[in-house]
């Protein structure tokens, strides 16, 4: 069964208009000119416009040819072609096209959320110091834009040699470590990538007059440099920073603000990275000649500061204020008995009392 329409036909070519019979069949459009014959299957057939009287077709294979039939030639296009031109193909289309989109969404966060995280740990190691070095100077100013730096030159340049006296007796793998105390109250210590320490004046305030107590902490972020647990959690953060620039358009701002809230809630370091750190912690303090239990100070006084337990994360009325290195992984009660359990004699501490307090006072300091 075929259905025949009379109408005319422009070859784009000049503005002349020929009669045209346009023969629909089982194969496509079969099109009789006063000069030539010739078909267009279905599949290459686009209704180029459909009004009340007459619709106007074209072809993909010829797209500056226009064949205008009657209205009804539409219909016909639907009945011998519904899969391309009946009114619900243009729904099976979008249909298929959001399926399509949202298989690619869901490969692409399972990339970015999975692939990227199991990947994060062969990438830090993969990755070049100096390369390392240059991400971890970028995070500290970013962060240094939220947090003021307070720090005082002088308490700076007594604290950093020792800090790199440690880490190079740590075989932490970075000369050169970049030391920062930034101003918030809350009781915290974080390792960037590259070997980028900062402290809180939080962290100072709560442990005071105990020198040794603040080194072990440094020395527990030292461990975090050491295995450069920094750059593996940028890594993991990257991937929801890149899916938020994509919604915001590239700005810039997404990546950055994913990244600055990774790094100030610990780069949610694993159970097995925070033991790590503390492991390590034990022997940078051995190798200094410092007592290894003074991490369990820290970690006691840290809990009295924000009013709380150790161990007991429920009696704690400020939790927020618990800084996640030790509120998450382990539990404190049983990282205070492992500190405990490798006491040690101290040698001499690396500080002076006067040094100390240009050190511990650094942020009242900066404030006068």
């Amino acid at each position: 069964m075929t259905q025949r329409f009379e109408g005319r036909f422009f070859d784009g070519k000049s503005a002349n208009a020929a009669p045209a019979v346009a023969v629909f069949e089982a194969g496509g459009v079969f099109v009789e000119l006063p000069s030539r014959e010739f078909s267009w299957p279905y599949h290459d057939v686009t209704v180029l416009d459909s009004q009340a009287n007459e619709c106007r077709l074209g072809a993909q294979s010829e797209p500056d040819a226009v064949l205008v039939l009657p209205a009804a030639a539409r219909g016909a296009l639907a009945e011998f072609a519904p899969d391309q031109h009946s009114r619900y193909a243009g729904v099976r289309r979008l249909g298929a096209a959001v399926a399509i989109m949202i298989a690619a969404a869901g490969l692409i966060a399972a990339f970015l959320f999975l692939g990227v995280p199991a990947a994060s740990g062969p990438l830090a190691q993969a990755t070049p110091k100096g390369f390392e070095q240059r991400i971890g100077a970028n995070m500290a100013a970013q962060i240094q834009t939220v947090f003021r730096r307070c720090a005082s030159d002088q308490s700076l340049t007594l604290l950093t040699p020792v800090m790199e006296e440690m880490a190079a007796s740590g075989d932490v793998g970075f000369e050169t470590i970049h030391v920062n105390i930034v101003r918030t109250s809350a009781p915290n210590a974080f390792a960037l990538p590259g070997g980028q320490v900062m402290a809180t004046s939080g962290l100072l305030d709560a442990l005071r007059d105990d020198q040794e107590a603040f080194l072990a902490v440094m020395a527990h972020e030292l461990g975090h440099v050491r295995n450069r647990d920094g750059l593996r959690a940028f890594y993991r953060n990257a991937g929801l920073g890149i899916l938020l620039e994509a919604i915001t358009g590239g700005s810039g701002l997404a990546q950055q603000a994913v990244l600055i809230a990774g790094q100030l809630t610990q780069l949610r370091h694993t159970r097995a990275q925070e033991a790590a750190a503390d492991a390590a912690a034990y022997e940078i303090m051995e190798s200094a000649g410092l007592d290894p239990a003074a991490l369990a100070r820290a970690f006691a006084a840290i809990t009295e500061s924000v009013g709380g337990e150790s161990g007991s994360e429920e009696a704690m009325p400020d939790k927020r204020r618990m800084p996640s290195w030790l509120k998450t992984h382990p539990d404190t009660d049983e990282r205070i008995a492992a500190a405990n359990a490798r006491a040690g004699a101290t040698g001499e501490l690396p500080f002076s009392d006067a040094d100390w307090a240009t050190v511990r006072d650094a942020c009242r300091e900066s404030d006068d």
